[in-house]
């Protein structure tokens, strides 16, 4: 049952001592039982919000684990583009000062651009700031 209505047992067992959803039979074993009624206005209890004793219930679904990482991202190599700002006439560059270029030229990343308009770019932005 618990599988079901996609909640936990012990969170189920406590909508049921709070008359939210109906308590299960006892086989003579000990197993809990439901009927397939029972199961059906268990499962409209979920959809609707109306308890089986009348009341208004609210349920909130589980959140999604997150997929990514929340820590820091690697920091990017730049050391082809610092060698190659270097080789045209910028010898002292930091890696702060070409994440910044990088992010005002190509906002949504450098994929998809070859290297040499990335230097370009880089290059272009640098010399209109007179970082070089």
């Amino acid at each position: 049952m618990c599988r079901l209505l996609k909640m936990s047992r012990s969170h189920f067992y406590w909508h049921v001592r709070k008359g939210t959803f109906h308590a299960p039979l006892k086989l003579a074993n000990g197993r809990p039982f439901f009927t397939a009624s029972m199961v059906a206005d268990n499962l409209r209890t979920k959809e609707t919000g109306l308890a089986v004793n009348g009341e208004y219930v609210i349920f909130y679904e589980r959140q999604a684990a997150s997929t990514t990482p929340q820590g820091s991202q690697p920091k990017a190599d730049h050391s082809s583009l610092i060698e190659g700002l270097r080789s045209l006439g910028i010898p002292s560059v930091t890696h702060e000062q070409i994440e910044a270029a990088l992010a005002v030229c190509f906002p949504k990343g450098t994929s998809g651009q070859d290297e040499s308009s990335v230097l370009r770019a880089v290059f272009r932005h640098l010399k209109r700031l007179g970082g070089a």
